[in-house]
């Protein structure tokens, strides 16, 4: 055989294809490969949901700070009743701080028939998830993600009897605004907070723009929906304190539901 059968038979000669023990052992690897890496990746977008989420509660203490210097120094109200556009008299529907702080930000009343719009993001498109976090599996309507602490927010003191037990103010009142200065720096003034609140009905349907002193880790009746503070960040939650930082913690919602002004002392559980 001469040279030129040489190159003849080796240009027809087809190359060698993956056998399938390869193809298999090529999937495998792949496939181990993906299990590594998957619950990094998922870690890491949960991560930055948190990350979000604290950024999103230094935006809403900018916005505190901003009114303040407007308002006399002044947060603005836990709970309160709006009126309308050509009406003199409260409408009957309760808003929140939540309608404030957007309106001031925005430059835009809010005019909504319905409690609570804002904190309910009744209409995501104008709110723009500007009261959701990312984290949550509820992300329509709902009572809000974000909900303020009223024994700081409101600065209020709970009465108690010489016997322990508590005498008529046993809340501080919703409506009315205090400043930053008169609360303890340690505290927090809002929170994560479950999407459904339950505060009366015990069907989840009660909207509240608030948490009370007793309520900072009550469950609810189906453990979404009581009027708390959530775990939802790896098991700890957001926070944004009186000196208008933010931070993560694992204990803090369980040390404000057995002591509310984080003074050291196991308080009697306080009804809302």
């Amino acid at each position: 055989m001469d040279s030129t059968d040489d190159m003849t038979g080796s240009a027809g000669r087809r190359p060698r294809g993956f056998t399938l023990i390869e193809l298999l052992t090529v999937i495998a690897i792949i496939s181990l490969l993906m299990s590594i890496l998957m619950p990094s990746l998922s870690r890491a977008r949960e991560q930055a949901k948190g990350v979000h989420c604290l950024a999103r509660m230094k935006d809403f203490g900018n916005g505190l700070a901003a009114y303040e210097n407007i308002y006399d120094d002044l947060l603005p109200p836990a709970s309160w009743e709006p009126t309308f556009d050509g009406e003199e008299e409260p409408s009957g529907f309760q808003y929140g701080w939540n309608e404030l702080l957007f309106a001031y930000i925005y430059k835009e009343n809010v005019q909504l028939a319905i409690d609570f719009p804002g904190l309910r993001n009744i209409d995501p498109e104008k709110w723009d998830d500007y009261f959701i976090c990312k984290a949550s599996t509820e992300r329509r309507i709902s009572a809000g993600h974000y909900r303020v602490y009223l024994p700081a927010w409101a600065a209020g003191t709970y009465h108690v009897e010489e016997d322990g037990t508590f005498g008529d103010d046993t809340s501080p009142d919703p409506t009315g605004a205090t400043t930053r200065s008169f609360i303890r720096p340690k505290l927090v003034l809002l929170g994560d907070s479950n999407v459904r609140s339950e505060r009366g009905d015990g069907l989840g349907t009660d909207d509240c723009s608030y948490i009370g002193a007793n309520e900072a880790n009550t469950a609810g009746s189906d453990g979404s929906n009581g009027n708390r503070f959530s775990d939802r960040h790896y098991g700890g939650t957001n926070f944004l304190f009186v000196d208008l930082h933010a931070a993560w913690s694992t204990k803090l919602r369980d040390q404000l539901a057995l002591d509310w002004d984080l003074n050291g002392v196991q308080d009697v559980p306080i009804g809302p």
